[in-house]
């Protein structure tokens, strides 16, 4: 319904037109992005939220516990469509040459849900023993520069939803990531990196829907 002040300054003939002319622009907009959102689907962002390796805390002198506890983040970054994860394997690297292997570990398959901005997404946490690391190679690079960067490299299969009934073809899907440890055995990480460009393209959308075109 028109607003009374809008129809007193420009007519009541411009206010029906702006209005009309508002419904024709949204609803294929609303259409073409619908179409467009299960189409192209939007990769998950996968980060290190936690890591920690015991054998290299220098507060607890222990040079036998060669776990590593990890907690890892995968994030869909679609709006409306799950994720589905198949079995994703996790490499653990004593550089991030990833010429040497010093664990691995496998996550059962999981759905990644479609998540509000600024949640974590979807967290799986586990602990793998790490026979391949020389602790005491690792403990001397840490006390010559401070630091011994290990590399993740992630390895699994996803699907999407498709116009919410179906699910896509499998998608390879690799990431990995850099992890400098100290000597407290810990990574000093940071959160989640934001898709800023969705959120604008979202904003600019609403922006131009609610406001009043006359001519």
């Amino acid at each position: 319904m028109a607003d009374l002040a809008d129809v007193r300054k420009y007519g009541v003939e411009a206010v029906n037109r702006a209005y009309i002319f508002k419904c024709c622009i949204s609803l294929p907009i609303l259409v073409i992005l619908v179409v467009l959102l299960n189409i192209f689907h939007f990769s998950p962002l996968f980060y290190v939220r936690r890591l920690y390796i015991p054998a290299l805390d220098k507060s607890l002198n222990s040079s036998t516990n060669a776990s590593i506890i990890f907690d890892l983040s995968f994030l869909n970054m679609g709006k409306l469509s799950s994720v589905y994860f198949d079995l994703v394997n996790i490499t653990f690297y004593d550089s991030p040459n990833q010429n040497h292997s010093i664990a691995n570990f496998t996550i059962p398959e999981f759905t990644a849900e479609t998540r509000e901005p600024f949640e974590e997404g979807k967290v799986m946490s586990g602990a793998v023993n790490a026979t391949g690391l020389d602790l005491e190679a690792a403990k001397r690079e840490i006390a010559t520069n401070g630091f011994k960067v290990f590399h993740l490299s992630v390895e699994t299969s996803v699907r999407y939803d498709s116009y919410l009934f179906w699910k896509t073809k499998r998608y390879g899907y690799r990431s990995g990531e850099d992890v400098k440890i100290g000597d407290t055995g810990a990574a000093n990480l940071g959160r989640e990196m934001f898709v800023w460009f969705r959120v604008t393209l979202v904003g600019l959308v609403v922006i131009f829907l609610s406001t009043d075109i006359y001519f």
